[in-house]
């Protein structure tokens, strides 16, 4: 049997959380929660996770490029793809224009908050492949 794929959620919004673990448990992933970039760094070190998917606004406004830049800086860490979401633009007004050739985001892919589950599930399992690819 196949284990099942690890994703670590991370999101000050235990709504947020709650919601999403449904949605990917229901789809057969091992799903862990973290509420700050502290608790997300300590989970990372302590357990393996085939994906990240995080919020840019928690603690701070740039706490998930904060987390994002720590993933890559780590040896152990910077093969685990990345998938930020956030709501940044609803609350400031800022778009921002995602494309794969952003060195400086050190996330693998962006989308607004919320995503219709099938479109998280399929932009999880795009990463997953394309990690696996490499």
């Amino acid at each position: 049997m196949d284990e099942l794929k690890r994703v670590l959620l991370v999101d000050d919004d235990p709504d947020f959380i709650d919601i999403n673990r449904i949605i990917l448990e229901a789809v057969n992933y091992q799903v862990d929660e973290a509420h700050s970039v502290p608790e997300a760094l300590q989970k990372l070190n302590d357990f393996r996770y085939d994906v990240l998917v995080l919020d840019l606004m928690m603690e701070d406004r740039d706490s998930g490029f904060i987390l994002a830049y720590a993933v890559r800086s780590d040896e152990r860490l910077r093969h685990i793809p990345i998938l930020m979401l956030t709501s940044a633009e609803e609350k400031t007004g800022f778009s921002f224009q995602f494309s794969q050739d952003q060195e400086w985001m050190k996330v693998d892919d962006f989308a607004a908050k919320p995503l219709k589950p099938a479109e998280l599930v399929a932009r999880i399992e795009k990463l997953l492949e394309r990690n696996a690819s490499q």
